[in-house]
């Protein structure tokens, strides 16, 4: 979801890779939906696009891809990941037992930890994807929890060079624009989204488990290669669970974001720090001023302290280099 700059330098990466017999991307809802003329020509690629969402989901987005993938071996890349010339998928390795099921996660710096090779049976026998999770965050750490209590054993792991990433940071993520064209604040919103995003998926997979019994959402097709959701089908968390859900969002992305504790947020008026609207949140002029301003006052203890150690850790280092200098 409008990640079309990463999409477009990844996809020709992806079809260099001789291993693969489809190559199915998902275009969930961008603002400038993408074109097949824009993609490789490559008669291996299937472009999908579900319209009239107005946030960005992964797990529904690719468990509606993987359920549309035809082979019985599924490899999960995200937009600005691709397998590299070294990515052996026959490889003895990526199995959870020699001759057991491909299983096997990413690993290393920069997003590889996402990527994902599994047996089609392995994925669909624990549910997929936790569709009641929302924004990034947890969603792959869930999935393998489940894969390990259904196999009793740990995933496997794809070798970080065998797989390659474009850099960005979280407010990229967070469906914010690219870092270089932002501003420090703008960064700290997205790191702010992140950790409100991961701290509710692991509220919502305690409260609900997910497993092969779920009933994930249904699409329907209105013309070729276009879908939509069916109206009434996304599963949702009990109305209990939800309220929590959005409060430990609000608080928790307000709290990293402002840095004001968690104790003030709750007799501060509500109006003043409300929740996200549809996966964003909105900054009004105060924000950006105690952002700039009452933020850095509250750091500024906490900065004392950090440079206090540092020169305590430096003086103890001198003394510690003096004592094994001395004859």
């Amino acid at each position: 979801m409008n990640r079309r700059e990463h999409l477009l330098a990844s996809a020709p990466r992806v079809a260099a890779w001789p291993h693969h017999a489809e190559h199915l991307i998902v275009d969930w809802s961008s603002r400038e939906p993408l074109r097949s003329d824009e993609l490789p020509g490559d008669p291996r690629l299937r472009l999908l696009r579900v319209e009239g969402e107005s946030r960005w989901n992964l797990c529904r987005a690719y468990n509606f891809a993987l359920a549309h993938a035809r082979g019985p071996w599924l490899l999960k890349l995200d937009a600005d990941a691709w397998p590299t010339q070294r990515f052996d998928p026959a490889a003895p390795a990526l199995r959870l037992t020699d001759g057991g099921p491909l299983c096997a996660f990413g690993s290393g710096p920069g997003g590889r930890k996402g990527q994902m090779l599994i047996e089609r049976a392995l994925f669909e026998a624990v549910g997929g994807f936790h569709e009641l999770m929302l924004g990034y965050g947890f969603d792959d750490k869930d999935l393998q929890a489940r894969l390990w209590l259904h196999s009793g054993m740990e995933t496997a792991v794809i070798p970080a060079d065998w797989l390659a990433v474009i850099t960005h940071g979280d407010e990229e993520r967070a469906g914010q624009q690219r870092a270089a064209r932002r501003s420090g604040l703008e960064v700290a919103r997205g790191e702010a989204t992140m950790r409100a995003s991961r701290l509710a998926n692991r509220l919502v997979a305690a409260h609900c488990p997910w497993g092969p019994r779920r009933l994930t959402s249904r699409y329907r097709q209105e013309s070729r290669g276009i879908w939509r959701l069916e109206p009434g089908s996304q599963p949702r968390p009990p109305a209990a669970v939800a309220a929590e859900l959005e409060d430990a969002r609000r608080m928790t992305f307000w709290g990293s974001f402002l840095a004001i504790p968690e104790v003030c947020l709750e007799v501060l008026p509500f109006s003043l720090f409300p929740p996200d609207q549809a996966g964003h949140w909105p900054l009004r002029w105060w924000h950006r001023l105690w952002w700039r301003s009452g933020r850095r006052l509250l750091n500024l203890p906490v900065q004392l302290l950090v440079t206090g150690r540092q020169l305590v850790v430096g003086v103890d280092a001198r003394r510690q280099r003096r004592r094994r200098e001395m004859p």
